[in-house]
């Protein structure tokens, strides 16, 4: 009986000491109001409150940034003079709702994109509303160079491809519909099913930089690829048709704004289900998977955090978009593919920045602001990025990679020779005898390797994107990729 005492004793002894090593409040030991007014209880309890709906209040934002993304997206193509406006000027490609929009151009320094441009591959786009009337997307076989159709939800998540890797190249017609839809497939078209009513497809050719005749070729094949709404699909002439989608959004005010529509954006594309949960994580703070947001309702704590909230929010998504993905030693960030799973930060980041981004198997990505030594990109300095032979990247077929740079505002930057990225699709890229690549970043030539040159700004900070499409494993594993990011050195 003394053990069993003397070991209760040791426990709470030990619970105890655990309590104030961790900082947990021990709530039976002490009042948490004793020696407070009752002004005091008040005030600390609402700051409480406050904080709490401040926290929720900024994972709640980072959570539905990319539907507010995908709305803004849908309400350029449904506003009939602000669509004419961009697609004049290829700011994007874009079309009415289900309907194909065609870049006819690589993107160059003169363009000011709503994402962060690879200038590779011609882009072609379709923002999906399936609730209605489902989609056929038409393809041609391509078999002699990279594409692929990249498929995503609402929250701009990938779903699937088509393409050079999914596909083998091969094209055809791909039924795209909602998460509820039941209905017949017609013959000879495969189904696509998309998670929510809403989603987009972006597509990528690859476009030869050395033959001055392979971008007509590409503008070619666009023109063979077709949407048609299921309720055209078999009829005379019925192949393009779309029917037209015509939908209304409310005006939404006031400092709470972004949640009331972030919550509505909610209701008409509900998350996965394994998603869900996370959703109910925000029900304090006036969140809740079929309810509309209603401000009013809310008490002034969790008002005046949720306010504070998406202050900084803003600030947030500043610092991760700059620092995106996962650092390594030679200061290059590893971006998150774009099936995300629970990390919401990576899809908030890389639908700020980017709309889409790939899964692994179809790209990689990396990013740096820094040198190898950690300072700063800055175009007053010259700077060269040293592959060995073992560390050029690894490749399936019609894989390619490149290093692009980027001003501040996450756009190309002009230069005196109009390459805006350099890599293994560059004309006349020289290799060393030893079979290891050299690359100049910096803003004047490098005597007698022009070929190898990132022109760069006079001055002021700039970034490189680093893109490896098709990469083989060992190309694209956490584990081993290391080796195919050396770090970019400045040159004393």
């Amino acid at each position: 009986m003394k053990r069993k005492l003397f070991a209760v004793a040791l426990l709470c002894a030990g619970l105890a000491a655990g309590y104030q090593y961790l900082a947990i409040p021990n709530l039976q030991k002490k009042d948490p109001d004793a020696g407070l007014t009752r002004d005091q209880v008040r005030a600390r309890d609402a700051q409480a409150q406050e904080n709490w709906a401040y926290s929720l209040g900024m994972q709640a934002y980072v959570w539905g940034l990319p539907l507010t993304i995908t709305d803004r997206e849908r309400l350029l193509r449904l506003n009939e003079r602000k669509l004419r406006f961009v697609t004049e000027r290829q700011i994007c490609p874009c079309a009415p709702i289900n309907q194909i929009g065609h870049m006819t151009k690589l993107a160059t320094s003169a363009d000011e994109l709503p994402y962060t441009p690879n200038n590779d591959t011609v882009y072609s786009g379709v923002m999906l509303e399936l609730k209605d009337d489902p989609v056929i997307l038409s393809l041609p076989d391509v078999l002699d160079r990279y594409w692929s159709v990249q498929v995503v939800d609402a929250y701009l998540e990938n779903v699937s491809y088509i393409g050079t890797r999914a596909t083998q190249g091969k094209g055809g017609h791909y039924l795209f519909v909602g998460p509820d839809w039941q209905g017949v497939v017609p013959e000879g078209v495969e189904l696509r099913r998309l998670p929510t009513h809403s989603g987009a497809l972006a597509l990528r050719y690859g476009v030869s930089k050395e033959d001055p005749q392979d971008l007509p070729r590409v503008l070619a094949l666009q023109q063979q690829v077709k949407t048609t709404s299921l309720s055209h699909w078999g009829q005379p002439d019925g192949l393009g048709k779309v029917t037209p989608v015509a939908m209304t959004r409310k005006t939404y005010e006031g400092d709470l704004a972004f949640f009331e529509r972030m919550v509505d954006l909610l209701n008409e594309n509900p998350p996965r289900q394994e998603q869900r949960a996370a959703v109910g994580m925000f029900q304090s703070i006036g969140i809740e998977l079929g309810k509309p947001f209603d401000a009013s309702s809310l008490h002034p704590a969790t008002i005046a955090g949720l306010k504070r909230a998406l202050h900084d929010s803003q600030d947030l998504m500043t610092w991760k978009v700059k620092y995106r993905g996962t650092p390594y030693p030679t200061r290059w960030n590893n971006l998150h593919e774009g099936t995300y799973g629970f990390h919401f930060i990576s899809r908030a980041e890389g639908a700020l920045e980017g709309l889409m981004v790939h899964d692994r198997e179809e790209g990689v990505y990396f990013s740096t602001y820094e040198d190898g030594n950690g300072q700063l990109l800055d175009g007053q300095s010259r700077y060269v990025l040293h592959f060995a032979r073992e560390a050029l990247p690894q490749l399936q077929d019609k894989g390619f990679w490149s290093i692009t740079l980027y001003g501040t505002n996450f756009q190309l930057v002009d230069n005196a020779i109009n390459r805006y990225s350099i890599g293994s699709s560059t004309p006349g890229l020289q290799y060393n005898d030893d079979g290891s690549l050299t690359l100049y970043i910096q803003h004047q030539p490098p005597a007698g390797q022009a070929s190898n040159w990132l022109p760069t700004p006079a001055s002021g900070l700039f970034r490189l994107n680093y893109r490896i499409y098709l990469p083989n494993e060992a190309t694209r594993n956490p584990r081993t990729l290391q080796r195919f990011i050396p770090g970019v050195q400045r040159v004393q």
